[in-house]
């Protein structure tokens, strides 16, 4: 026997040649050509990567041209090294053609949220994020489903959430309209899976008028599925018949819940929105008889953190309503009397904490507050704020707290941006606002801190501004503007949405309600409040919540 072995760099240069012949355009055999631009390359070497190359030649075209050459150059150069370098604004562009390419790239992820979890199905290997990202999958199904990550999902990993018993749904109805929103975004190609995936949406719990009217409509060109259909009509119709397929956990859904204000009898309340009957209602009067206070939410319970009492003095009192049973009921009061703060939550170890933020208190504040789960006492050994303000707004991406503007002690609308990490206890300052505003309003979505309206004191004006911050890049880029100047108003995120909601123009309150549509980049009207509100703090909590 004759034993030959290559130096062990032998099949590393085999892949720089052809690396090196890609980027001279020698000896390709296949050209992908994109609004007017030639895109050579070997397609045995592409092949290696995906499969799909050699099946669906003709059709890669097609889904280049939805991309940046740039995005286009980064999947093929992969394709030959196995490395990409490109801006990380591109890297959901790039992952989406990979995952239409069906080129498998990893991709790490820290942490699983709303915003990544279809991309960690796709793209890792590691068990414990994939089973939190199906988890967080599988909970927020509803809302997933309509959207463009969903709609790009390999047909493996669609097939992996459609069976899953602890897919939490309406009704039946949402996994077949799933079904369809994916095969009609690429009808062409994905009607010849349409038999596959019925088998994954359980016929026997959706009634006969849904049936005849919209799944048969939807499956009369594919014959297995009709004879499936049909079998399941003459069971249906036969009364001994006993269904053998399990039910989806239903969905228990959530409630958005405006909280507080800067009126006595619209702070008493809490506005709550239903968004299965797409409806606001009004709590019943919880008797808080404070204004200008602050609320979080922690677990099944609202608290209720100072503000300024009936006569007009700020408080330290705190109490909590119980969402289950709708009871208020004391807890441990602040340490500093305030009003116009800031409150968040945050993970602390094994502790939930509750941080109380500056605000005004016979003067504009620089204090800190944190309220332990551990302990249910209000610890005050937490880092100061860089600079008092009043009138700020707060929020929390990836573990740290975010606080915007503010009115200072000079009475400036504020523009800076202070960050405050629990690892090391202490603020820093991180990029500007674009514009300076205190009064306003913020919250994270998607991964990006959001802000809007408020009021400048420089040019005695409410505004319509809205800018947006991405963490990781350290910038402020503006954002469509509200459709009316307004301060006190409230965001929130609700359903894979972003919200505003109630404010105040100087004259009178808004009960106004606007929902940022993403495919027009515009602000549309959505359901008003039941009454007119400002300075309100959005909560999202649990559907069956008693208030």
């Amino acid at each position: 026997m004759y034993l030959v072995k290559a130096k062990p760099d032998f099949a590393a240069k085999r892949v720089e040649y052809l690396y090196e012949a890609f980027q001279l355009n020698k000896k390709c055999d296949t050209l992908f050509t994109v609004r007017g631009r030639d895109f050579p390359a070997h397609l045995i070497v592409l092949m290696a990567c995906s499969e799909f190359f050699g099946t669906n030649e003709g059709h890669v075209e097609k889904i280049f041209s939805d991309f940046d050459y740039e995005i286009i150059e980064a999947i093929l150069k992969y394709c030959y090294t196995g490395e990409i370098n490109i801006d990380e604004k591109h890297v959901e562009k790039l992952m989406d053609l990979a995952n239409r390419l069906e080129v498998k790239i990893p991709k790490q992820f820290k942490t699983v949220d709303l915003s990544n979890c279809l991309n960690v199905l796709k793209s890792t290997g590691d068990s414990e994020l994939l089973r939190k990202a199906m988890d967080l999958t599988s909970e927020n199904f509803e809302t997933l489903h309509k959207t463009q990550g969903f709609l790009n999902l390999p047909l493996f990993n669609l097939m992996e959430i459609l069976k899953s018993n602890d897919l939490i749904v309406s009704s039946e109805e949402s996994v077949f309209n799933a079904v369809k929103l994916w095969v009609n975004h690429d009808d062409a190609n994905r009607k010849s899976d349409l038999a596959l995936l019925m088998r994954s949406v359980r016929l026997s719990l959706l009634s006969m008028e849904f049936i005849v009217n919209e799944v048969m409509t939807f499956c009369h060109s594919c014959a297995e599925c009709m004879t499936t259909i049909r079998q399941e009509i003459i069971n249906k119709n036969d009364k001994s018949f006993i269904p053998r397929e399990t039910p989806r956990k239903k969905i228990k859904g959530y409630k958005m819940a405006l909280v507080g204000g800067n009126h006595l009898n619209t702070a008493n309340t809490i506005d709550i929105f239903d968004g299965l009957k797409n409806s606001w209602t009004l709590s019943k009067n919880i008797g808080i008889n404070k204004k200008w206070f602050a609320s979080v939410l922690v677990g099944d319970w609202i608290f209720i953190i100072g503000g300024e009492d009936s006569s007009g003095q700020s408080v330290t009192s705190v109490e909590y309503i119980d969402l289950k049973s709708g009871e208020k009921k004391p807890l441990k009061p602040l340490n500093q009397a305030r009003l116009w703060f800031s409150a968040v939550t945050l993970r602390r170890g094994s502790s939930t904490d509750v941080y109380a933020i500056g605000g005004y208190g016979g003067g504009r504040l620089s204090s800190v507050e944190r309220w332990s789960s551990n302990t249910g006492d209000w610890e005050t050994n937490v880092a100061p704020l860089l600079v008092a303000v009043s009138n700020q707004s707060a929020s929390v991406i990836a573990d740290k707290i975010y606080i915007t503007g503010g009115r200072t002690s000079e009475l400036i609308s504020s523009n800076k941006v202070q960050m405050y990490s629990v690892e090391t206890n202490s603020w820093t300052y991180r990029a500007q606002m674009i514009q300076g505003r205190h009064g306003h309003s913020s919250v994270a979505f998607k991964g990006k801190l959001y802000v809007a309206g408020g009021y400048d004191w420089e040019t005695s004006s409410r505004l319509d501004s809205v800018e947006h911050y991405d963490p990781n890049a350290n910038v402020w880029t503006a954002f469509t503007k509200l459709t009316q100047a307004a301060s006190g108003i409230s965001l929130g995120c609700f359903q894979n949405k972003l919200f505003s909601m109630g404010g105040h123009d100087g004259i009178s309150e808004f009960s106004d309600v606007w929902e940022y549509d993403e495919t027009n980049k515009s602000w549309k009207a959505s359901t008003s409040l039941s009454r007119k509100r400002s300075d309100t703090v959005a909560n999202v909590i649990p559907y069956d919540s008693i208030i």
